[in-house]
């Protein structure tokens, strides 16, 4: 067996695992959007809304973003066979985003984990954009 047929029989186990995660974040999609539609409906007597119930549904909407942002970014490594930096930002920043929504909700929250929340949803804001410029540079042909 040589170095290349060592290489092959490895990314076929690796497409494999990551099928395998894939499946998974699928039914943990599925799971989040039933809970998700639950908070929804939980919210049908309109006269008892707060914010922390739409909050909550909210963040179980997230969820489900998260699991569907995490089968595209596992569909794309499989598809190029290497990591797209832009899809890892997009689901990190959308995890952290929903952090902050559950921050918000809960009462008697550090300050300072807010601030650390917000700052971290900037920096990778930040990041995500240079990347995508630098993409649409790149693909444009302008240096």
């Amino acid at each position: 067996m040589d170095v290349k047929d060592i290489i092959r029989t490895f990314r076929i186990i690796s497409i494999i695992l990551y099928l395998i995660i894939i499946i998974i974040t699928v039914v943990l999609g599925a799971v989040a959007l039933y809970l998700a539609i639950h908070d929804i409906i939980a919210l049908a007597p309109f006269s008892s809304i707060t914010d922390i119930k739409i909050l909550s549904a909210l963040s179980a909407v997230f969820l489900v973003v998260i699991a569907l942002e995490f089968v595209d970014m596992f569909l794309e490594y499989i598809r190029t066979g290497s990591v797209v930096v832009d899809l890892v930002l997009a689901v990190v920043l959308t995890a952290i985003s929903r952090e902050l929504l559950l921050y918000v909700a809960t009462p008697g929250a550090s300050l300072d984990y807010g601030i650390i929340l917000v700052a971290s949803i900037l920096v990778l804001a930040v990041a995500y954009w240079l990347i995508s410029r630098a993409r649409a540079m790149q693909s444009s042909g302008a240096r």
